[in-house]
């Protein structure tokens, strides 16, 4: 779960902008014990376009931040895994995985619909039957 500040990085805007899509109801997210937001990765890259951060895409303000703590592989984050796959073959593999099973269920939903709309054509054709049956012959010569 990413804060509104990592989020804010990572798209390149504003924690304003994020935090008027949340109460837009554009971008969802939890509240914290601490009042902040928690937004999900996935979320997040669903509504704006996601860049991970990089020492050479990250503002001039991330240098206080870097200095302040140890040096780490920006590319090995939990963060960056999860908003841009290509950085990690298992993620990718289950991201394939995933649509693979969306695919197979929208081909389930489909043929379920399908029998549906089977089954109700099958009643309407037998109660036209039935109502057809209720009338006269001589109704139903005539019209």
């Amino acid at each position: 779960m990413l804060t509104l500040g990592q989020a804010a990085r990572l798209t390149g805007t504003s924690k304003t902008t994020l935090t008027r899509a949340i109460r837009a109801g554009r971008l969802s997210a939890t509240r914290r014990d601490d009042g902040g937001y928690a937004i999900d990765p996935a979320e997040l890259a669903r509504v704006f376009t996601v860049t991970p951060e990089t020492p050479a895409t990250g503002a001039a303000t991330d240098d206080v931040v870097h200095h302040a703590t140890p040096e780490r592989d920006l590319g090995a984050t939990p963060v960056t895994r999860a908003v841009t796959p290509a950085l990690d073959p298992e993620l990718t593999a289950r991201l394939a995985a995933a649509e693979a099973e969306l695919a197979g269920l929208k081909a389930l939903l489909e043929e379920v619909r399908s029998s549906r709309d089977r089954e109700l054509e099958r009643a309407d054709r037998a109660e036209r039957l039935l109502v057809d049956q209720r009338r006269p012959w001589w109704r139903r010569l005539v019209g």
